[in-house]
Order: structure tokens, then sequence, then C-alpha cells
């Protein structure tokens, strides 16, 4: 039966329009380029669109080194406050949510106040083995992925519990709502030490009523997968090793971008411009998006 299922879902991609036009970092200039951060993994606007949220692992994406942080900037590529919270491990993907700033970082979640920049609350959780990355459901609720344990965390009324896993979801790694539903870009099956895989990720749209776990097609084994941004109807997904960010749409991909490996958790604004942490260049990269 799986065997026939996934079959039946690579069936269903053939039919859609995979373009192969690309555009190559070389034929496209950035907007700007910020520089001397240092491993930044992920960049979150604020919904007002002025500011722009780094998480800087400052050492190895698992090591506990109390030397991660994360840093501030102008949506123009200016730094406001490099290091605007400090002490934290490898924190990497982040969320907002009532003047909140939540950030994952391996085995805890923390909750900033955007007034002030103080950590206000630490959500532990202890078997976890790499919390990955946050969004924020329609409810309020808090959706957690963790790319090393294989599973989807949930805080609600202030309880944060393990709320899914599925044997397709081995390494979930960006996590996005939008439109109702969350999105889940899983990094790929049979990894491999240096972080390759057998089989390429795809990415997954859950019902969370359901809990009904479904390939979005046009992301079926598209690569080995990070971040998500929502831009209207369409998504923009990146691939941290190949260094491209793919735009789908209900019927086709297309590659939109082809940088360098490492390209991480991608941030995205209302006009199109997608804000990219290039963690082996400790640099983030601004692109307008066709």
């Amino acid at each position: 039966m799986k065997r026939f299922i996934n079959s039946l879902v690579a069936a269903s991609v053939v039919s859609i329009s995979l373009t192969a036009t690309s555009v190559n970092a070389a034929e496209q200039q950035p907007l700007w380029q910020l520089d001397g951060l240092n491993q930044p993994e992920s960049v979150l606007a604020e919904p007002n669109g002025k500011v722009l949220y780094i998480s800087n692992i400052n050492g190895q994406p698992a090591e506990k080194n109390k030397k991660g942080y994360i840093s501030r900037a102008t949506t123009d590529g200016k730094i406001i406050d490099k290091h605007w919270v400090d002490g934290l491990d490898a924190p990497k993907g982040m969320a907002i949510s009532q003047d909140h700033l939540y950030v994952a970082d391996m085995q805890t979640l923390h909750v900033i106040r955007l007034k002030d920049g103080k950590i206000v609350k630490r959500y532990q959780v202890n078997e976890a083995k790499m919390l990955n990355d946050v969004t924020v459901g329609d409810s309020g609720e808090i959706y957690i992925s963790d790319l090393l344990g294989g599973g989807i965390y949930r805080l609600s009324s202030g309880r944060l519990d393990a709320w899914f896993s599925h044997e397709k979801l081995p390494h979930p790694n960006g996590v996005l709502w939008s439109q109702g539903a969350l999105y889940v870009a899983n990094w790929g099956e049979g990894m491999n030490a240096d972080f390759s895989t057998q089989v390429p990720g795809t990415l997954y749209r859950l019902d969370i009523e359901k809990k009904e776990l479904k390939p979005v097609p046009t992301g079926y084994e598209l690569g080995n997968l990070d971040g998500i941004v929502a831009n209207g109807n369409n998504l923009y997904v990146s691939d941290w090793i190949t260094g491209e960010i793919y735009e789908l749409t209900e019927k086709e991909r297309r590659k939109v971008l082809h940088v360098k490996a490492g390209l991480a958790d991608i941030g995205g604004s209302a006009n199109g411009v997608v804000y990219a942490p290039m963690m082996m260049d400790n640099s983030v990269v601004a692109w307008q998006m066709p």
C-alpha cells in the first residue's frame, strides 16, 4: 500500500508543470547584503515591516555554548542592534505572537518581549533533539518543529507538548501557518552524516483538525528543504544544500534563485522581498522575487 501511495503521488506530480526556468544570483542583483553576522540561520520580518530579527548560531548547529544571539536590523539592511539578545545556544527559527518573539533553541523555546529584548519565559523540552522552526496558528497556538527528533510540538494555553509525528516526517524543518493550514518542509529521508539525504524532502500540508498530512504536489521530493515563505497563494521554499529557492503555485514549481550552499530559513515581506540567511557566509541577502 505504501508503495502504491508513493507511486500515486509521483504520478500526480508528473501532470504538473515543473519548469526548469531559473534565475542565477550572478544574473540578478540583490537589493542589499548585510555582512558581519555569525552563522545566521533564520530571518523574520516584524509584522509592521520595519524590523528584521536574525538568529545567529555562532558555533556548531547543535552546540550549547551560550554564544548564540539575536540581531535586529532594518528592512534595508542596516544593523540596529547586533547583540539584541545574548546568551543563547544555537538559536534557529522564530515567530512573533502578541508582542513576543518565540525562538527555537535546541531543547528550549525562548519567549522574548519585543519592547525590550527581555527573555520572559523559557519552555524546556527535554525529549527534543533539535528544535528548529516556529510558526503561529490563527488561534494563537505555537508550532515548533524538531529536525532531528522528527516531530511537531505545540504550545497551547501555556502547555508545550509533543503534538504530531509521522513516518513521512522524519526530519521536519521549516514550518509555516498559511491560509488555515500548517505547512511543513521535510528535510528528507535517510539522513547521512553530512546532512544529505537518500530521498529529497517534500513539502507537506497538515490539516490540524484532522491531523491529516498530504504532500503539496509541486513540492514533492523537492530537496533538502529549510525555510518557507508565503506570498499570496504562492509559496517560496529554500533548499539548504543546493542554495536554491523555488516558487510553488498550485500547478507549477519554478526555480527562482540559485545562490550558495547554506541558504537557511528564509524570511519574507508582503511586497515579495525574500531575506536569505547565508549561514556559511555570515551574511543576510535581500532579493526581490519575480
